[in-house]
């Protein structure tokens, strides 16, 4: 390449190299302005939501301001779903009451919801007291009274029958001793301490688990149609006895249960409430749901089991929890803003993914254009070097 050809290849080497570095440096000015624009977009996006009461319909057709207290607990508004809220750690919020009385009985040693229920009745003393130790008084109890209904309670009955005659197989499987093996958490801890072989294990596995859903069938049936008379033979005070109170202990330990154990005082939210009392605060609420710190969820109730089970919900899909403007739960209008959300988010993804793109040819050309540029560069030195050397 003789040395004018290159001085002037060097010099269009030159200008498309700064053309591409300064066609880069628009495109990232174009990202930078995508990004404002999306926070416009967002911006736009809440404040269609701000412009929105979180509500709840009663059966009635009524709408109430959606808080903690409407969605949970003895006050909450009567409605076809019963809701819950759980904090971003999977944590479900209830009362610090109820947190209190929980965080109570399960550090006093106990483990079931029909004793808990009976605890709070009996004023949430310890576990232990009074009149001696309250889970084997509570278990005389059930026997007692459940052996008193088993001919004339046909369901009760075939529970019980189905209780034994797992019970039986899993002894019959195992080879342990039927005094050893009188209840589920007898079977969890034959099973974690046997040597048997690991067919047999998963087969007494298999047994436990459907003896604990017989066990639980069996309670909830004793407990639904002779709760009271459990409750006086365990505590020996019919004074004390209030079928609503305990039927809402129950579910509670239930449902906390179904939640992990793992619970969290609404009370602990009041520092960060303007009105120090998050649980009648439906603006605040509204925002943690709207910035993900606090979800809802629709509890479920098996009938058969008396078990809980939580699915999620959203205000903008739910039937009965959404945003209102007005008096009636203006549900379009959120649509509405959703769509044109997620139609303007679309938009900018696509135009930044193309952005990106264009970003990468130009720098697999820049890479390009920079070699060619040092490879001529080279050979204009090593020309003039030779053309020196043959003067010198």
């Amino acid at each position: 390449m003789g040395m004018a050809a290159s001085q002037a290849r060097l010099l269009t080497i030159t200008a498309r190299i700064h053309d591409v570095e300064y066609q880069a440096q628009s495109i990232q000015n174009a990202k930078v302005q995508l990004a404002t624009q999306s926070d416009e977009v967002y911006q736009e996006y809440l404040n269609a939501l701000d412009a929105t009461t979180l509500t709840i319909k009663d059966y009635e057709g009524n709408i109430i301001t959606a808080n903690f207290n409407n969605l949970w607990g003895r006050s909450a508004v009567d409605t076809a779903n019963s809701y819950a809220l759980f904090d971003s750690k999977g944590r479900l919020i209830v009362s610090e009451d109820e947190k209190e009385a929980y965080d109570a009985y399960k550090n006093a040693g106990g483990n079931d919801p029909y004793e808990f229920a009976i605890y709070m009745l009996d004023g949430g003393q310890s576990v232990g007291e009074p009149g001696g130790n309250l889970e084997e008084r509570v278990a005389t109890a059930e026997a007692t009274v459940g052996e008193n209904y088993l001919s004339s309670d046909s369901n009760l009955s075939k529970y019980k029958a189905n209780m034994d005659e797992l019970l039986a197989e899993f002894v019959t499987t195992s080879g342990a001793s039927p005094d050893d093996i009188l209840d589920a958490d007898c079977m969890q801890t034959f099973i974690a301490g046997s040597d048997l072989d690991d067919k047999t294990l998963s087969n007494l596995k298999e047994i436990m688990q459907n003896y604990e859903s017989a066990e639980l069938t069996y309670k909830n049936r004793l407990y639904q149609n002779y709760g009271e008379e459990v409750y006086n033979a365990a505590n020996g005070d019919p004074a004390y006895y209030d079928e609503e109170d305990f039927n809402y202990y129950v579910d509670l330990y239930k449902k906390i249960e179904s939640a992990g154990g793992n619970c969290v005082s609404i009370d602990d939210y009041n520092e960060g409430n303007a009105n120090s009392d998050a649980a009648n605060d439906s603006e605040w609420l509204k925002n943690m749901i709207e910035c993900g710190k606090i979800t809802v969820d629709i509890i479920k109730k098996d009938n058969k089991t008396g078990e809980f089970s939580y699915s999620a919900t959203s205000p903008s899909s739910d039937t009965y929890l959404g945003y209102t403007t007005t008096t009636t739960i203006d549900k379009s209008a959120l649509a509405k803003a959703e769509a044109e959300y997620e139609h303007a988010t679309k938009e900018i993804d696509q135009k930044d993914k193309k952005y990106d793109m264009d970003l990468s040819k130009l720098e697999t050309e820049r890479t390009a254009l920079t070699t060619e540029y040092e490879s001529v560069k080279k050979v204009i030195s090593d020309n003039i070097e030779r053309t020196f050397g043959i003067f010198s």
